[in-house]
């Protein structure tokens, strides 16, 4: 693949995560579906912890590691993360730029306290939406992938990437 087919699947992976955070802001499941829908013209709508149970087990999606998800998403390559939990699972995108330094927002503790989030170290960038108060679960490349989770989540979140034929717009040919 050509440097400007890399850059225009970039620019597409990002006009759809920026669509979908406007789209569902509070739904994480369908704010994904919608970007996946981009890619797979015949997805259905799942939640998160349906999605990632069909994609762990799809020959379409494959589990990467959280050192390639920068490169992948700056090449255009559909991402995606999640962690299954009760009642509700948590799903993001992630979105093309430079791995950046996770925390450094503003939240409010359980008693009542104006603090930072502290750091944990670099990470690559997420398109997150949220119908919950988790401070870093809303967010539209700003913020990072580990900052939709809390520290103990993130270590069950895993990473997919969609390998099958893309959607093709000039062709209306899905698969």
């Amino acid at each position: 693949m050509s440097g400007n087919n890399n850059c225009q699947n970039c620019h597409t992976l990002k006009a759809a995560c920026d669509e979908a955070f406007h789209t569902y802001p509070k739904s994480c499941s369908h704010a994904v579906w919608h970007v996946i829908r981009k890619y797979v013209y015949d997805q259905p709508y799942l939640t998160a912890n349906n999605l990632l149970q069909v994609v762990g087990r799809s020959p379409k999606w494959q589990e990467v590691q959280i050192h390639e998800l920068a490169q992948l998403a700056n090449d255009g390559v559909l991402v995606i993360g999640g962690a299954v939990d009760s009642p509700h699972g948590h799903v993001i995108v992630v979105y093309p730029g430079q791995p950046k330094s996770d925390g450094g927002y503003t939240y409010i503790s359980r008693n009542g306290e104006s603090k930072i989030m502290p750091g944990h170290g670099v990470y690559p960038l997420a398109m997150s939406t949220s119908m919950g108060s988790w401070p870093g679960a809303k967010n539209k490349g700003n913020l990072t992938v580990r900052d939709s989770w809390s520290r103990e989540k993130f270590e069950g979140v895993r990473f997919f990437k969609y390998v099958g034929t893309p959607y093709s717009t000039a062709t209306g040919l899905g698969n």
